[in-house]
């Protein structure tokens, strides 16, 4: 989702619009909140097209035409304004992906996916042909997929069946991968076209690409004219199908209640509660815990005296499954934890003293760093790379591997090997394995391997995996003894023998978050706790038996039996811990830190950068009591410096030399890391700075992977060195922590 900008309206009758979902040739859509908090798809129209009369009238006659739509698979209007000065329609909003963009990250779905695809589809078609319309423009970018099914979405050039205009012989208006052989000639349509058109989707969510192939609109309108498509790849259980609705003759095509039956003879569709591949649900999850929140609470007040009692925040407000599920349609074009960072950080400030002048920033004219050696054989993009006695170890979601200190291959272990999928998604680096002295314990999910990570056919279940670093061999796993487990996807970390993870699954309610205790000598659960939100992270504090774990809009500690010690209402992304304290950054750029007894804020310190997606915002040293943290300077560039955690003043700061721009996700915020006295860090461009820890002044950069989004970036360090890998352009590289 956009933030708005100075040409977006910010208020839409009812609604304040909180950022732009799209935009097309109409107008734009924007997300749209209610008095009461109710999440609402809002299309405005073009200012030039609301003087056109004609226009007028026909959006007139499209929202009341879409109003006749119901059912459990379209979009629902619930507002519109066809005589405002920018003529609007509102539609009930569900957070979800476009099958396009679940296509383009995930490759193509399984079929079972694809027959509840079908069946949904189909379904929402025969509510828009009962309400005598035709939908036009069915296609992977208006479909949407939702935890509860798919959706129908969009009905921008969709028509009256019996009307006149845009239906008439020689329009020729759609998408032409997906267009029907009569609607590419510009014939009369009928009801039957939207059938070829959902053959056409099914056809790419079952094999990833367009079925008609890619080329100038009209070569593509040719062949689905005058060609049979080649069906040979899609898998048997789907050919029928989709052989069915491609007829070129229209009266041949089954109708959307034949498709319907269809499916269910031929096996029941898969429960629309776990209908996605896990990955997928993962991303829809994010997107539903943010998008769906309550508005967010007022900034944490100051301290207060040591007298004064203790504030407990009240319990987060309870969001029923009915409900949240039960919203309606709309475009979302975003996904997953991304979408929860830009919007957790689309208020984050600047320095905290507007007044200050901007920095002197020092030269980037440093020395080049020259790769001690570089490896492009190894399986990229990684979740998460380790660095483990001169070895470097990486996870990706099918294998693992190590290579030694020469960059040479020492291991490998494949996910059909131990059953496990060692990560839900490559896209989304995050912590999902750690050492605890013997064995790398990794949070996986069992049920998967071998499947493409889709699950189908076998029982998925969440697993904490034992490996011997020195050999790759699985040394025991752990299944994490939950009902309705969906998976482990994140490690908060070891402490004191006991592996802290993270999970998805039932939790208290659907759709909710898991965090489990194990005991690694006694290889059980020693405790679990059940989130009914979404958690992004986790953080342990030395010393302690808590964990903190923060959701969209709060934050939750949990005691030595899972059991929550307090809460507090707080946005905050990049969670840590040190000085005794956890630590907290909010979209303010101020950070808090919390007394992990109480949750009562001891000091905050202002103007810190939140970090980048996937990000660190700090650094510890040898000296738990000082971390090493960016500040956000008045000129947009950053300063690095030490922030002493007894008192929350900076020991020192020192501006760093200027950031190229960035690319993609990795513009935003901060990545550190330290080790061999040298503090690291990821520019916005993607350049690695190599920075005295004492003073800040950089030692060296290395610009190789300069021009990558820095967000699909993952490093390591230790040995001696540093070890970074991207997946495009796919390569591992040790640089040298010091050079001579």
């Amino acid at each position: 989702m956009q933030p708005l900008d100075g040409m977006d309206p910010r208020q839409v009758g009812p609604y304040t619009l909180v950022g732009r979902l799209g935009a097309g040739g109409m107008g734009a859509v924007y997300l749209g909140r209610s008095a009461g908090g109710r999440a609402v798809a809002v299309k405005v129209v073009r200012p030039e097209l609301a003087e056109d009369t004609e226009f007028r009238q026909r959006f007139r006659q499209e929202v009341a035409a879409a109003r006749r739509v119901s059912g459990a698979f379209t979009a629902a209007v619930v507002d519109a304004d066809t005589e405002a000065a920018l003529p609007w329609m509102a539609t009930a909003f569900v957070p979800g992906l476009s099958l396009r963009q679940v296509v383009e990250r995930h490759g193509p779905l399984p079929v079972a996916t694809v027959r509840t695809l079908a069946a949904g589809l189909a379904e929402a078609l025969g509510e828009v042909h009962r309400a005598g319309l035709i939908h036009r423009d069915l296609k992977p970018g208006n479909v949407l997929l939702a935890l509860d099914g798919p959706h129908v979405i969009d009905f921008g050039i969709s028509r009256a069946a019996d009307a006149g205009g845009l239906t008439t012989t020689g329009s020729v208006i759609g998408s032409a991968p997906y267009m029907s052989p009569e609607q590419a000639l510009g014939e009369p349509l009928a009801p039957a076209g939207d059938v070829f058109s959902l053959g056409s989707t099914l056809a790419y969510a079952a094999l990833g690409r367009n079925l008609f192939g890619e080329g100038a609109g009209a070569a593509v309108l040719f062949r689905i004219v005058n060609t049979e498509p080649d069906l040979g790849e899609l898998p048997a259980e789907l050919r029928p199908l989709v052989t069915a609705c491609l007829a070129k003759t229209p009266a041949h095509r089954p109708t959307p209640r034949q498709l319907v039956a269809h499916v269910a003879q031929s096996g029941h569709p898969t429960d629309p509660d776990g209908w996605l591949p896990p990955a997928v649900a993962t991303e829809v999850r994010a997107v539903r815990a943010v998008l769906t929140a309550p508005p967010a609470p007022p900034p944490m007040p100051p301290p207060a005296p040591s007298d004064a009692p203790i504030d407990q925040p009240p319990p987060a407000r309870r969001i029923g499954r009915r409900t949240l599920l039960g919203l309606g349609g709309a475009v979302l074009a975003a996904g997953g934890a991304g979408t929860a960072f830009a919007l957790i950080n689309r208020d984050r400030g600047v320095s905290s003293d507007k007044h200050a002048a901007p920095p002197v920033r020092p030269s980037a004219d440093v020395p080049e760093a020259v790769p001690l050696w570089q490896n492009r054989e190894v399986t990229l993009p990684c979740v998460q790379l380790l660095s483990l006695d001169g070895a470097v170890v990486g996870i990706t979601p099918r294998k693992i591997w190590a290579v030694g200190g020469d960059g040479k291959p020492k291991w490998t272990l494949d996910d059909t090997t131990v059953a496990v999928t060692f990560a839900i998604d490559a896209a989304q680096p995050q912590p999902v394995a750690a050492f605890d002295g013997h064995r790398i314990q990794l949070a996986g999910t069992g049920g998967m391997a071998g499947m493409g990570g889709t699950g189908v056919g076998s029982r998925i279940t969440a697993v904490l995996l034992a490996i011997d670093p020195a050999d790759g061999k699985s040394d025991g796993k752990v299944a994490l003894d939950q009902p309705e487990a969906v998976s482990a996807n994140r490690l908060a970390g070891i402490r004191g023998g006991t592996a802290y993870v993270l999970g998805l699954g039932q939790g208290r309610h659907q759709g909710g978050s898991n965090v489990w205790a194990i005991d690694l000598a006694g290889r059980r659960t020693a405790w679990f706790h059940g989130e009914e939100s979404l958690l992004l992270e986790g953080v342990l504090l030395a010393g302690g038996d808590q964990v903190l774990v923060s959701s969209a809009d709060r934050l939750k500690a949990l005691d030595g039996s899972g059991n929550v010690a307090w809460q507090a209402g707080l946005q905050s992304f990049g969670i840590a811990a040190g000085g005794g304290w956890f630590l907290t950054p909010d979209n303010k750029g101020a950070v808090t830190a919390l007394d992990p007894a109480t949750g009562k804020p001891a000091w905050s310190a202002p103007g810190i950068a939140t970090p980048r997606l996937h990000g660190s915002a700090f650094a510890h040293g040898p000296d738990d009591n000082l971390l090493h943290c960016l500040w956000t300077d008045t000129d947009g560039g950053f300063s690095v410096g030490a922030l002493d955690l007894k008192s929350g003043t900076p020991r020192w700061k020192t501006p760093l030399p200027p950031d190229g721009p960035g690319t993609g996700t990795g513009r935003f915020g901060a990545d550190l890391l330290y080790a061999d006295d040298t503090l690291y860090r990821i520019g916005p461009d993607a350049v690695i700075w190599a920075l005295d820890p004492d003073t800040g002044k950089a030692r060296w950069k290395y610009s190789g992977y300069q021009g990558t989004d820095a967000a699909t970036l993952t490093w390591t360090a230790g040995a001696g060195r540093l070890c970074v890998a991207a997946g495009s352009p796919s390569i591992l590289t040790a640089l040298p922590a010091k050079m001579s």
